[in-house]
């Protein structure tokens, strides 16, 4: 079996991502999520008021702005991990707790191809703007054995977004277009 540098990359991050899931435990790894969706929520409400309280402080309204930001995720990411730490451990010690490590493994790997597959967006976005195009790209990525899944991975994440933005539906069939109606040009 031949694995390119890639492929070895992707490898070692799915497993150690799964590992942590599992480390984790899927009630970990959700909560996770809603905590992620907590700074996000606060850094909407929170940071307008809290960079112009601060620019008297920092003196600049730029600074003020960065303060209130690390201020805000900071301790957003703080209490949200004590909180998130103490269910996970009630639940990793109960009688759930391998079926919650198995789930946080599976978990954690998802995780980390999502991961990956950003990372090859990226990566396919600069080779292909400095390199002349997908039919330039190196031997490196096109030859890696992962390179098919991270391409559909990552091309199905760019149709959701794709989809999401235009205010399509993101599951299922694209919604079917109704035929145009045959006119008549004979009429005047």
């Amino acid at each position: 079996m031949e694995l390119h540098g890639l492929d070895i990359i992707v490898l070692v991050l799915v497993g150690l991502t799964a590992l942590g899931g599992a480390r984790r435990g899927f009630v970990g790894e959700v909560l996770a999520l809603f905590a992620w969706v907590a700074m996000i929520f606060a850094l909407k409400i929170f940071h307008l008021p809290l960079a112009k309280a601060l620019s008297g402080i920092v003196g600049t309204p730029s600074g003020a702005a960065v303060l209130a930001f690390v201020v805000l995720t900071g301790g957003t990411y703080l209490a949200s991990r004590l909180v998130i730490n103490a269910i996970a451990r009630r639940t990793r010690t109960s009688v759930l707790g391998p079926i919650d490590r198995a789930l946080g493994f599976g978990f954690g790997a998802l995780k980390g191809l999502i991961l990956a597959s950003l990372a090859y967006l990226f990566v396919v976005l600069v080779l292909d703007t400095m390199g002349g195009g997908p039919t330039h790209r190196p031997d490196w990525l096109v030859k890696a054995r992962t390179y098919p899944l991270l391409s559909a991975t990552s091309a199905s994440m760019a149709d959701f977004v794709d989809r999401r933005r235009k205010g399509q539906p993101v599951f299922g069939s694209k919604p079917a277009t109704a035929p145009k109606e045959a006119t008549r040009h004979d009429e005047p």
